[in-house]
């Protein structure tokens, strides 16, 4: 990553393509001097945050019609001059602009370095930074709610007060050293005991809202499981709404897992198809197909045991104990499939759902009992932790329950403060406010080119 923030920067900022518009970005000291090269009026001469519509020349060819849009620094996202300019999509004419930015001084942006810019001018901290690129990337209405309270600094405004009660104690403990020598104590026991007892909940709060955060951010797996031709790949292919698998009264037609997404109720649903597993077969793809099915398990967050009710209601009880026993965590149900086939009187409970994929019988209630399942995660957090935030988060827990722990045993607040100043600097390295390169490049450099 550049960390000179004195170079002006430019980059196309929408998906390559053919697309009715496109869009380029320019930030930087020199970005007004650069379009203005190119355009035949002052860009300075308008407002801050106007849109002006001219002419895009390259050595008084025109290029294309084009807009403008204006951001007069520190008043803009990178808290520089930024312009944005909007023009045809395409392969060709975005990129001839970029190449006349270029020609003209500017340098072409790195992935995230606008972003970059935005947080070296205090335009915003780590956390937000790293709820912009969860936006980019989520593939749910739920995800993209806590991600977006997390951009407009929900989480920084936790961490802060975090922050502010830790150091509050901290300095309590410098000057609680320094009036011992004259036998003047500011915090009792029992108030550090209490005060540092609090920090640790609080972190312990944070930290219990990842698992939570890891499963909005990668989906529910959704496991089909059962015997050949029960009707797994079936159910998949309506579950999905098209035909995603291939469907054949062979059996062991399916000698890989297939996967595909899908909402269910506004979350992000991974759906796996399965090999069907039994027992007789020599044949070596489908042998791996099955291993592959059983490694799947534990990765599984809810799964369904597909079951030709044809073959009896407990023909497939043995899948349920293997289930259990690789994932304990899972919740796990029977779809007794084929129904339709059968005359005997059924209904459905907790963890038994009859079905006929043929008419759909059924179908409403397994997609009943996969929302129950993920409506045991909370989806309506303030912010989404990732593994970085959380590490730091334990770091600063770690840092906490020592300093409880000293204290418990009566050591002095100077030792104490130790732990401490520790713990304050893992809270820096969330925010930002600490920082080095590595770290820097960690955040910015997955981002998008153009953000």
């Amino acid at each position: 990553m550049h960390f000179n923030t004195d170079e002006t920067i430019c980059s196309i900022i929408t998906p390559p393509g053919l697309s009715g518009v496109a869009l380029l970005r320019i930030s930087g000291n020199d970005a007004s001097t650069i379009i203005n090269k190119h355009i035949h009026f002052n860009i300075t001469e308008k407002s801050s945050h106007s849109i002006s519509y001219g002419i895009f020349y390259n050595n008084d060819i025109p290029v294309d019609t084009i807009t403008l849009f204006w951001y007069k620094g520190p008043h803009s996202f990178t808290g520089q001059d930024i312009i944005e300019i909007g023009c045809h999509g395409g392969f060709i004419v975005p990129e001839q602009i970029l190449q006349c930015l270029i020609s003209s001084g500017a340098r072409r942006a790195e992935p995230g370095e606008f972003s970059l810019r935005a947080f070296l001018n205090g335009k915003l901290d780590l956390t937000q930074a790293e709820a912009i690129n969860d936006i980019i990337h989520l593939q749910s209405p739920a995800a993209l709610e806590s991600a977006s309270k997390q951009l407009i600094g929900s989480f920084k405004k936790e961490i802060i007060s975090l922050k502010d009660k830790t150091e509050k104690l901290f300095k309590y403990l410098i000057l609680d050293f320094d009036f011992s020598q004259e036998n003047i104590q500011l915090v009792s026991h029992d108030t550090l005991v209490q005060e540092l007892t609090i920090l640790y909940t609080v972190a312990q709060s944070f930290i219990r809202t990842f698992d939570s955060a890891k499963t909005l951010r990668s989906g529910y797996n959704v496991l089909l499981l059962g015997h050949p031709n029960a009707g797994k790949s079936s159910l998949f292919n309506v579950l999905l709404g098209y035909s995603r698998s291939i469907i054949s009264p062979i059996p062991g037609t399916t000698r890989d897992f297939v996967e595909a997404s899908l909402l269910i109720d506004g979350l992000h649903v991974n759906l796996i198809d399965t090999a069907g597993i039994h027992e007789n077969t020599k044949d070596i793809i489908e042998i791996e197909g099955i291993s592959l099915s059983m490694n799947l398990i534990n990765k599984a967050s809810i799964i369904c045991i597909v079951n030709d009710i044809t073959c009896g209601i407990h023909n497939s009880d043995h899948l349920y104990n293997i289930a259990k026993e690789l994932n304990s965590d899972a919740d796990i149900c029977f779809i007794h499939n084929k129904a339709d086939h059968i005359n005997d009187e059924f209904s459905n409970d907790s963890h038994n759902i009859y079905s006929s994929v043929l008419s759909n019988y059924g179908l409403q209630d397994i997609l009943n009992y996969i929302s129950s399942c993920m409506s045991k995660t909370d989806i309506h957090m303030s912010f989404l932790l990732n593994q970085r935030q959380v590490d730091l988060l334990k770091e600063y827990q770690n840092h906490i329950f020592s300093a409880l722990e000293l204290a418990k045993q009566g050591e002095t607040t100077d030792i104490l403060a130790i732990d401490l100043r520790s713990a304050l600097d893992s809270l820096g390295l969330i925010i930002g406010t600490i920082y080095n390169e590595d770290l820097l490049n960690d955040v910015f450099a997955s981002m998008c080119i153009g953000k």
